[in-house]
């Protein structure tokens, strides 16, 4: 009976530490959201930013973390996307810049609470 049961248990103690490291959601923003105007009123219908404010909201702080594609455009991009956030209330210094390589045509925020 114990080895049927060790057996049994071996997929999910394996399957732990993967489901531990999914974390937080990963929202995604579009080029084509920075294609057209903007206002507030705008962005905040949108709804990766809608979500990653909720949650930050809700999880009383963490940071923001913004992945962006490397290269002028995407630090343009984001820096816009940071003044933004800061302008719908989130201090500066809970916000993250993440240049990456393996982005192209979006912007990904995720949420790393504060422990």
């Amino acid at each position: 009976m114990l080895p049927n049961l060790c057996r049994a248990l071996i997929p999910y103690l394996l399957a732990a530490p993967m489901l531990a490291m999914a974390g937080e959601p990963v929202y995604s923003m579009s080029a084509d959201t920075w294609s057209r105007p903007r206002d507030a009123g705008s962005l905040v219908s949108e709804p990766a930013l809608r979500s990653i404010l909720s949650r930050y909201e809700s999880s009383r702080g963490g940071h923001i973390v913004l992945r962006h594609p490397a290269g002028e455009q995407g630090h343009l991009w984001v820096a816009e996307l940071q003044d933004w956030l800061v302008a719908l209330g989130v201090p500066s210094e809970h916000i993250q810049q993440a240049p990456t390589d393996d982005l192209e045509a979006h912007i990904e925020l995720t949420l790393n609470p504060s422990p």
